[in-house]
């Protein structure tokens, strides 16, 4: 019998902070955006702030108050009553959370036959043939040894499909009694019926905010009212996907884990500046930042792209200047995945939407026409490609990578892309806390 598992960290962002420091483990935590604009994440005691001050956040312009409504709200509408409770309050450290999930994620795999990395914060684990074990336990194991190794905490979820191990790991989050584990496999027909009457069937893996009210008006209320709806007649309202998650729901298992994340087919690299950039020089190192992030992203997944994107706009909220917002394309005759060609064509496509005198707000830069990496066809009406299938510009990425990812991100790059870090448009981070596990000179000192 088909056995899967999802591990998924709690409050994944806050809880990277408060791992290196224990002192906020009692304090409400939250997690700001690009720029600092908004809480993206937070941790429970945060989290219950809005429940017991519904009051408060009525008054700072919120409709609702629940913990979901604290999510992706500006900061500064919630700063001063933050900052009476004594909220410590971040700014995203990306490298840290990148950091932090390779090393979770790589802790897990050792647990399990199969591993399918889900996200940041979540991994499907394959317990199939386990069934004799006290999964249980065994998941109490590794949780213990998250905590222990890396201070995260997580919950897991265990069920006979993905969809139910989704499902298990959700309630296993959300009701204390479980302590952090759920293994539907393990409990009563009675009990799984009225654990699955419990969850709405909009929280279900797979529905969405779209289909829930499609569902309900058709009486499907709770995840146990689809597990038990006809799936030949949801399949004529909706689609074979639908008759596919109902018998997830019923332990039938029809998504097999991949174990190899499918390789992305447009990559964009985007970002609000700091403050308004107006000055042609940092919007084209800002580009060609954008554009080896992309570029590398494109090399990792051994991918080559025949597209470029450049998009610039201003800010839409200023009324101060009229609203300009331009983009320009173009294609390759040879697809590529090296960082010097795209930064030199996003550089000329820059050039096409810029206007002087304005300040911009943001830009963007977008890789598409991607295909796998493999043996190049030549043109005979084209010159011959001075960066694809080039032996000495392949060498120079490879190498450049392999810096990068020893010695950490911008250790070597290019000099198109500036000091990112001092840059005029580099993004806001006043309450960035260190990089622990990847600088050595942030490393975390015991006094």
């Amino acid at each position: 019998m088909a056995v899967f598992a999802l591990v998924d960290a709690n409050s994944f962002y806050a809880s990277c902070e408060i791992s290196f420091r224990p002192d906020l483990a009692k304090r409400p935590v939250v997690v700001l955006s690009n720029n600092d604009g908004c809480i993206v994440a937070a941790n429970q005691i945060a989290k219950d702030l809005v429940k017991r001050h519904a009051r408060d956040y009525g008054q700072g312009g919120y409709a609702s108050a629940t913990p979901a409504s604290m999510m992706f709200q500006p900061y500064f509408k919630v700063a001063d009553l933050l900052e009476r409770y004594n909220t410590a309050v971040f700014s995203s450290n990306y490298e840290l959370y990148g950091d932090m999930s390779t090393r979770m994620h790589q802790l897990l795999g050792e647990y399990a036959a199969g591993q399918e990395i889900y996200s940041i914060d979540e991994s499907f684990l394959d317990w199939s043939g386990m069934s004799a074990w006290d999964l249980t336990a065994y998941a109490q194991m590794i949780r213990d040894k998250i905590k222990q190794g890396l201070g995260l905490p997580v919950a897991v979820g265990v069920g006979a499909s993905k969809t139910l191990a989704k499902l298990a790991n959700n309630l296993a989050k959300k009701q204390p009694a479980f302590d952090g584990v759920l293994d539907l496999t393990a409990v009563s027909s009675a009990t799984r019926t009225a654990l699955l009457k419990q969850v709405p069937v909009g929280d279900v893996w797979g529905v969405g905010r779209r289909m829930a009210p499609k569902l309900q008006a058709l009486n499907i209320q709770s995840a146990y009212d689809l597990q038990q709806a006809d799936a030949k007649t949801l399949r004529r309202h909706f689609s074979v996907v639908m008759e596919r998650l109902i018998a997830e729901l019923n332990g039938e298992s029809c998504l097999a884990l991949e174990m190899v994340a499918p390789a992305k087919q447009q990559i964009i690299r985007s970002r609000s500046f700091g403050q308004p950039v107006m000055e042609w020089d940092w919007l084209a190192q800002a580009v060609a930042s954008y554009t080896a992030r992309a570029a590398e992203k494109l090399r990792q997944q051994g991918s080559v792209c025949q597209h470029i994107h450049v998009h610039l706009r201003t800010n839409p909220y200023d009324t101060k200047q009229p609203y300009y917002a331009n983009s320009h394309g173009m294609g390759l005759v040879y697809p590529t995945d090296n960082s010097q060609l795209l930064i030199k064509l996003a550089k000329r496509l820059l050039k096409r939407v810029w206007q002087p005198g304005l300040a911009y707000h943001k830009a963007a830069v977008t890789l598409s026409a991607i295909s796998d990496k493999g043996p190049l066809q030549l043109d005979a009406f084209a010159p011959n490609p001075r960066f694809s299938a080039n032996p000495k510009a392949e060498a120079l990425m490879t190498t450049l990578d392999a810096i990068n990812q020893k010695m950490g991100r911008g250790s070597i790059q290019f000099a198109a892309e500036g000091l990112a870090d001092k840059a005029q448009w580099a993004m806001r981070r006043a309450k960035c806390s260190p990089r622990y596990t990847t600088r050595f000179d942030e490393i975390l000192v015991v006094h």
